[in-house]
């Protein structure tokens, strides 16, 4: 496998999407929809590592479009 997956994800507009947590940081929950389900589920692979995240907006106006999503909490 890559040392490095791509897929394109949302963040939720619900209020629980993006948490601050005091001195330990920040959660971020992304939903992924399903024709990127694959490469994200690599996540798991990766779990308790250091990663280095790089996010970008596609194109348009950054609105998700509605579809079949599985939510990834990093």
């Amino acid at each position: 496998m890559s040392d490095a997956i791509t897929f394109e994800a949302v963040i939720p507009s619900n209020m629980s999407a993006l948490r601050i947590h005091g001195e330990s940081g920040m959660r971020i929950t992304l939903d992924v929809d399903e024709t990127n389900l694959p490469e994200a589920l690599k996540l798991v692979l990766w779990r308790e590592r250091v990663l280095r995240v790089t996010v970008e907006p596609v194109g348009g106006d950054g609105r998700a479009e509605q579809g079949k999503s599985r939510t990834i909490h990093i």
